[in-house]
């Protein structure tokens, strides 16, 4: 009898400890019977943690990032002054039928820009630089003044890049750039954005904050140059803003302004941009001395939710081929009228990632790889970018 109580006694011993230690070791969330799901889960749980943390901002929180950020990014904001030689008209005297006409350099404008390269490169509007009677000078948040000696246009887009030298025009090397967005980062709707601008071509290093309103929009062609797949944001500014960023709270550039609407009051649109477009810019320069975007040689049309629909596809942001230019690489490429894009090098078409703006962080002659959709087929196709 003394031997099955202590057996009983035993057990039950034995079992309250494995109990125990059970509860311990999956109060710590490591499963006993699999090191690696242990590692899975106490890594999702800090991750909860950390996020929880991280969500919990206070209002003077979000001011201070919003502060910092602007202290950041306001060194690489510039303010472009467009001087032109005017006639000033005199009179002699006030019966003086005859007037003295002088010609004097006076300053018209005033607009911005941004710096993406200390040797001084600065990415602004090619509206802003286009008059070629005009003289453009840089001036920087602490009132350094530059000369610009060279100017290049986008041949499709309402950019231009402008070199800066000293007021001995020598090259600078000192100039702070811009953090610009990685390709693969994306921006959403209702994010907070800030602008930095030369108001009323008077008033440099002014600062509004407003959030992105809409994506993909659209405008009509203008003075030789595309506005498609716009971003629209309400960040209050006027008619002299070009080119004026706009910058998230990690002190990114990820857009800059191209145009404002007459009828629509606080509705401005903007080209998005990053690294990798820039850096393909810089490159085109120092190769060729000119912009030169790399183009598939197609014309395309983006879906809709009918379209898609009726050709049964899971998304409408991938875009149908609706021409194809003889002779071009995309035709030998035996790209078709008909064809629905979905990839680029492996990445998704979307209203994040436009194909335009994929193709433009490129280097001319690079060799693109193509998802498309034929008759509910996939098939790859690899292209070679040739010049605009």
């Amino acid at each position: 009898m003394k031997k099955n109580i202590l057996l009983i006694t035993g057990i039950v011993l034995i079992v309250n400890s494995i109990l125990v230690l059970l509860f311990y070791i999956f109060s710590q969330n490591i499963a006993f019977f699999n090191l690696n799901n242990a590692n899975v889960i106490l890594k999702k749980q800090n991750q909860v943690v950390e996020q929880v943390v991280k969500s919990n901002y206070t209002v003077s929180d979000i001011q201070s990032k919003l502060i910092d950020t602007i202290k950041n990014v306001s060194d690489s904001v510039v303010s472009i002054v467009i001087s032109k030689d005017l006639e000033l008209y005199y009179y002699a005297d006030p019966y003086s039928m005859k007037p003295y006409v002088e010609r004097k350099r006076k300053k018209i404008g005033g607009w911005s820009g941004i710096i993406i390269a200390p040797n001084g490169y600065i990415l602004t509007n090619k509206h802003v630089v286009s008059d070629i009677d005009a003289s453009y000078s840089v001036v920087t948040k602490d009132w350094d003044i530059y000369k610009v000696d060279k100017v290049w246009f986008d041949p499709v887009l309402d950019l231009a890049i402008i070199h800066v030298v000293n007021q001995k025009w020598e090259d600078v090397y000192n100039l702070k750039p811009a953090k610009i967005i990685d390709y693969n980062s994306t921006v959403e709707i209702g994010q907070f954005v800030l602008a930095i601008w030369n108001a009323l071509a008077q008033y440099s290093d002014t600062v509004t904050l407003g959030i992105l309103s809409a994506k993909w929009r659209k405008l009509e062609e203008n003075n030789g140059s595309l506005y498609i797949w716009l971003y629209q944001t309400d960040a209050a500014i006027n008619p002299w803003n070009s080119w004026w960023p706009l910058i998230n709270i990690l002190w990114e550039v990820i857009w800059v302004n191209t145009a404002i609407t007459a009828i629509w009051q606080g509705i401005w649109f903007s080209i998005p941009i990053n690294r990798q477009f820039i850096n393909a810019t810089l490159y085109s320069i120092e190769k060729y001395w000119k912009i030169k975007r790399p183009l598939l040689w197609v014309k395309i049309l983006p879906l809709d939710k009918t379209i898609a629909k009726a050709k049964q596809l899971p998304t409408y942001e991938w875009v149908l081929v609706q021409k194809v230019l003889p002779n071009s690489p995309a035709f030998f490429a035996w790209i078709q009228k008909g064809d629905i894009i979905t990839k680029i090098d492996n990445v998704s078409i979307s209203k994040d990632k436009p194909i335009i703006y994929s193709v433009f962080t490129h280097k001319l002659w690079d060799t693109v790889s193509l998802v498309i959709i034929r008759n509910w087929t996939k098939i790859l196709k690899k292209v070679k970018l040739t010049e605009f």
